[in-house]
């Protein structure tokens, strides 16, 4: 069973959290996803019996792949999920790693209500973003809240697509930043809006996947 319509949906990188608390969810209108490295095996015995008593508001995806970022990519792809579902909700990632932090600046940007927890408090959640402020706006800054939201969405998704394909790609991949930004290009065959690929590179350097130097040398440390 799956809760209606949450206002909060909380994204853990349990690999980085797992001081973990779900007693305080009660039936307060929340969501919570638990992201688990392939490597977490095992979860205690109190936790356990807290998922299974919110089984409707916690889910737990477990990654089958080991890697550095594979988790956050994976964090990033249930949340643009989640955020085309629910534009106008209030979404949480609980993790200490700031490289999620370009990420949420782009969303936003975008009038995503979004923000990142160094520790899991459900206390602070609630307290941090109040669904349905969007709404409060003039009626002509609210005349288009879903296509403000859908490009970032969308462009969450492409960023872990590229970088798929350039972690596959051993042996050719673009060594210049304009030959990578025609190669995205030419990857989605031209379903990329005019700045977009320029925006999956900022993702892929502001995530430490790839590094460009003044002279527009690309490097790709995150492989």
């Amino acid at each position: 069973m799956e809760l209606k319509n949450p206002s909060h949906h909380v994204f853990v990188d349990f690999e980085n959290i797992q001081a973990i608390d779900l007693g305080a969810i009660g039936e307060r209108s929340v969501e919570v996803t638990l992201l688990l490295g392939k490597t977490q095996k095992r979860l205690e015995v109190g936790l356990v019996q807290q998922i299974r008593q919110h089984a409707a508001q916690v889910r737990l995806i477990e990654m089958n792949a080991s890697g550095r970022n594979a988790l956050d990519f994976a964090l990033a792809y249930y949340l643009g999920m989640a955020a085309a579902d629910d534009p106008s909700g209030s979404f949480h990632i609980i993790s200490r790693d700031k490289d999620f932090d370009p990420l949420i600046a782009h969303l936003r940007r975008a009038n995503l209500n979004i923000s990142r927890h160094d520790a899991f408090s459900i206390q602070a959640i609630l307290a941090e973003g109040k669904p349905g402020g969007a709404a409060a706006k003039p009626v002509a800054a609210a005349a288009k809240p879903v296509a403000a939201v859908e490009k970032p969405v969308v462009a969450v998704d492409k960023v872990a697509i590229t970088a798929n394909r350039l972690k596959r790609s051993t042996t050719n991949r673009p060594a210049r930043k304009s030959t990578l930004l025609s190669h995205i290009k030419a990857q989605f065959q031209g379903q990329l809006a005019d700045n977009e690929a320029g925006e999956i590179v900022d993702a892929l350097a502001g995530r430490g996947i790839i590094g460009i130097d003044a002279k527009g040398k690309v490097s790709y440390p995150g492989f």
